[in-house]
């Protein structure tokens, strides 16, 4: 089309409307075709990152907060000799079931509103949190100390690096802990290096390997102590 022959059209409205209505659809083609080809740059950063959005361990561990299932292996090296301590069990609210395991010796605990209980014989005797973590503190291992943990990681991969320091001010050194996620089979695994942190005279190495399963799927027919005991618990 000529220059004159679309001057003509231009001055002609019905023309002219035909023109505008031939560029906006131009437009919005090109529009959409922009729009698919353009890269979603925050996708892409956390595909290459974590090679899968959906299971990524930090999202999921970030989902756990008070219904999962659980099992916690302690390994410290002591000059004493080796400590392994296994925990199992499950949590719901304010509930949780555990099953200590140490040197072939198997207890079994209660906690409702950070109480804690030994079951003994039908028996909920109350007992102490220092008791049912004597190895290392329950503080090392509870859920949302771990999340503020890694708030102050610098992130490796799957690893995070977290200053002894930030988690005990009274620590002078700029050592490191370490803190490794993944997942496997709808189950986040922890596997966390105390070993900087918690070191001194007696203590050689500490490694903490925490498996989450089951996560927001437990009922509270679930935490029925007796049941479980039945079910899971060896006595």
């Amino acid at each position: 089309m000529k220059f004159d022959e679309l001057k003509d059209k231009w001055g002609n409205p019905r023309e002219k409307a035909k023109i505008q209505l031939i560029l906006f659809l131009i437009f919005i083609v090109f529009a959409v075709i922009f729009i698919r080809l353009t890269p979603d740059d925050t996708n892409n950063d956390n595909i290459n990152e974590i090679g899968n959005i959906v299971n990524n361990p930090v999202n999921n561990f970030n989902s756990i907060v008070d219904n999962y299932n659980y099992n916690i292996t302690i390994d410290m090296e002591t000059n004493d000799g080796n400590k392994i301590v296994s925990y199992g069990g499950i949590r719901y609210k304010n509930d949780m079931i555990i099953s200590k395991e140490m040197n072939g010796e198997i207890s079994n605990y209660y906690m409702n509103d950070d109480e804690y209980y030994i079951y003994d014989n039908g028996n909920y005797l109350l007992t102490s949190a220092d008791e049912v973590y004597d190895i290392i503190s329950i503080n090392y291992l509870d859920v949302l100390n771990i999340k503020e943990y890694l708030k102050q990681g610098i992130k490796d991969g799957n690893i995070y690096l977290i200053k002894t320091n930030k988690i005990n001010q009274n620590i002078t050194n700029n050592e490191y802990i370490t803190i490794e996620m993944s997942n496997a089979d709808d189950e986040v695994k922890l596997l966390i290096d105390y070993t900087n942190l918690l070191k001194n005279d007696e203590i050689i190495t500490c490694k903490v390997e925490y498996t989450f399963s089951n996560i927001n799927k437990v009922n509270y027919d679930d935490i029925n102590f007796q049941k479980y005991i039945e079910k899971n618990l060896k006595m």
